[in-house]
């Protein structure tokens, strides 16, 4: 099912389900396996700002009258285990606007949205997760070379837990490993950024990434 499509059929389904669990306060806890990657020989700058930092999902609604999903620590953990197995250094900046001769590019992660559904509400068997980022790449001089939009999705069978918080859980570290895959397979294959490698790096040693 299209993300939209989701978006949709979740609305408007949620206006009729009765069952569903008004509460929720759930702290993820998740660990990422750090994927296999090769390293470009760049140093990159990452800047976290404060959405990345503080975005927490919460809705009040009549059927889900108190969640709150606070996933911080697991996405921040996300970032900072993927990043230096695609760059040869990585280091944290407080703004992208800088002039550092000690960065090739700098990167800035954004949560744009998170959805989750529970099995009552979708009359499925699965807990899901949809977390959406923006990613933006700049040049050390903090000029926006592109921007792009992934969605990781995640899911879990309800056999495995015996509670939504367990089963939520599961859900939104699996949409996270999805998320940190599609950032290492997508970041130099977006256009500007395969144009850009090709002026930095010897295109002879790295071949496929310019």
């Amino acid at each position: 099912m299209s993300e939209k499509a989701f978006n949709l059929f979740f609305c408007g389904l949620m206006v009729f389900v009765a069952g569903c669990s008004k509460t929720l306060n759930l702290q993820v806890e998740s660990e990422v396996p750090t994927p296999l990657a090769s390293r470009l020989p760049l140093s990159l700058g990452v800047y976290y700002n404060e959405n990345f930092l503080n975005y927490v999902f919460t809705e009040k609604s009549e059927v889900r009258e108190d969640w709150t999903i606070d996933n911080r620590t697991s996405r921040i953990t996300m970032f900072n285990e993927i990043l230096p197995t695609m760059f040869s250094s990585v280091n944290k900046i407080d703004s992208p606007n800088i002039s550092d001769g000690n960065v090739d590019i700098i990167l800035e992660p954004e949560v744009l949205d998170m959805q989750v559904a529970l099995p009552e509400e979708t009359h499925t068997d699965m807990f899901e997760a949809w977390i959406k980022y923006g990613i933006k790449i700049y040049n050390p001089g903090g000029n926006l070379l592109t921007e792009w939009q992934l969605t990781g999705y995640g899911k879990t069978h309800t056999a495995m837990f015996k509670n939504k918080e367990s089963g939520l859980n599961t859900a939104i570290t699996m949409a996270l490993r999805d998320l940190g895959a599609k950032i290492i397979l997508d970041f130099s294959n977006v256009p500007e950024v395969k144009n850009w490698l090709s002026t930095k790096i010897d295109c002879s040693e790295h071949p496929g990434l310019c």
